[in-house]
């Protein structure tokens, strides 16, 4: 289901062309920002069917995607948010630990990328919170909470599940919509 979003939202999401979803167009036809090699943002990033890895250091966390090697830095020594930053793909994160529960407060976002494969859009005042965490299953599991007053008539939750596996994060270079189709048309050029 859409989450409930308010008319500025509505707006913006019917003119998105995802190549996810019930709109869904060709990779040709899509406006998606990740197809011209723009960072997916949070929590988007976790819908990429790449791997990721996490690093815990002191004072941060570190994630490191294998989609376009993004690195997230997440601070957990107490400090606050940052007001002298420009609004970024993937947010300002700051973390504390309740247990042994990492929980994550990103806000400080631009607006130019969508929350989901979708084409949901958010405004700069979009705010994300995790709660990540190993549940009983041995599983990764990072329960979201996203809250933007002009996207959104009111606040909304999703979860995401990962699986440890045996995988080494390794180079995947973004390439951009109009460099996929001169790939992709080179490829059956060659192949006849």
């Amino acid at each position: 289901e859409l989450p409930p979003m308010t008319d500025w939202a509505m707006q913006r999401y019917e003119t998105a062309r995802p190549t996810f979803g019930p709109t869904s167009v060709s990779v040709a036809d899509t406006n998606d920002p990740v197809y011209a090699c723009f960072p997916p943002g949070t929590p988007r990033i976790y819908f990429h069917p790449f791997p990721m890895e996490i690093i815990q250091l002191p004072g941060r966390v570190m994630m490191v995607f294998e989609y376009d090697h993004l690195i997230r830095q997440i601070y957990t020594d107490g400090r606050g948010h940052r007001d002298d930053l420009a609004p970024g793909w993937m947010g300002d994160s700051i973390g504390h630990w309740e247990g042994e529960t990492l929980v994550v407060e990103t806000t400080n976002f631009n607006d130019k990328t969508w929350v989901d494969r979708r084409g949901v859009p958010h405004s700069e005042e979009l705010k994300v919170i995790e709660r990540i965490h190993v549940n009983d299953a041995g599983r990764l599991q990072i329960d979201i909470a996203i809250e933007d007053p002009v996207a959104f008539t009111e606040p909304w939750t999703g979860q995401r599940f990962y699986e440890r596996v045996d995988w080494t994060v390794e180079e995947f270079i973004c390439m951009d919509n109009v460099s996929f189709l001169d790939f992709e048309q080179d490829v059956l050029q060659y192949d006849e």
